[in-house]
């Protein structure tokens, strides 16, 4: 972890949130702590924000997988720690994994439709939880490339209106330009909807490693400001606040 932390602090950037994966519905994967992890997760984060006190504000966070049958114990890991921000997202739909390198979205199986109607209808559903602040890479199954045939505009601008109704930021998560779609997420589309809406973002690297800290921002924080943004939003005890993008030394 402050491998990841030198590494923000290389890059320039003023503040770094951690946001590891907790993904409860699948206990075997690689990518997340299980919930008797995360006291240990939480304090190592603080003793690294008092390490580096004066140099760079170290935050702790969480991105936590949506399902509907593990929100009560995910309230309850929520409530147990001070964190700065958490995160939803959606990985599985109905265990089909739409993000892992080898599944069988990536390799093309699946209803490219179906699936995306089966996303939206569970982000949906996800809006009707309140233990979050932030959405995570909202328009993530694009990821290997696939498109739908089908318009989805009416969905999604319905969900965007829930969003904004619920004071929710979205994530502009930059780890999209390593991907095969090659673009951020969300799409700039989605981003100049939410501006109309007055949603606001933050950034995310998405960073598996610490090298990815702080990658391709210079990519992303033009398409806010093309879209119309002056601010970007962080977060601190899980409270909302505005951050004028010039305050960013990365695009000077």
């Amino acid at each position: 972890m402050e491998a990841y932390i030198q590494k923000a602090v290389n890059t320039g950037l003023k503040e770094i949130c951690f946001l590891d994966h907790l993904i409860i519905a699948e206990p075997a994967n690689k990518f997340s702590m299980t919930p008797g992890e995360v006291p240990f997760y939480f304090q190592a984060i603080q003793l690294l924000k008092n390490k580096y006190n004066g140099i760079i504000n170290v935050k702790a966070g969480l991105e936590v997988d949506f399902h509907p049958e593990h929100t009560d114990l995910v309230r309850d890991i929520v409530g147990m720690y001070s964190f700065d921000v958490i995160g939803s997202s959606l990985h599985f739909l109905d265990g089909i994994d739409v993000v892992t390198h080898g599944s069988k979205w990536s390799r093309g199986e699946n209803d490219t439709d179906y699936i995306y109607g089966l996303y939206l209808e569970k982000f949906d559903k996800m809006l009707d939880y309140d233990y979050y602040d932030l959405i995570c890479h909202f328009d993530l199954l694009k990821k290997f490339g696939r498109r739908p045939l089908k318009t989805f505009d009416k969905e999604i601008n319905e969900i965007l209106s829930k969003i904004k109704k619920k004071n929710l930021s979205l994530e502009l998560n930059t780890s999209g330009y390593n991907h095969p779609v090659n673009e951020a997420y969300p799409s700039m589309e989605i981003i100049k909807k939410c501006f109309k809406k007055g949603i606001f973002f933050t950034l995310g690297s998405d960073a598996h490693k610490p090298e990815s800290v702080g990658q391709h921002y210079d990519k992303a924080l033009p398409l806010l400001i093309l879209a119309g943004y002056s601010h970007i939003a962080t977060f601190e005890k899980r409270c909302f606040r505005r951050i004028p993008i010039t305050d960013w030394n990365i695009i000077k």
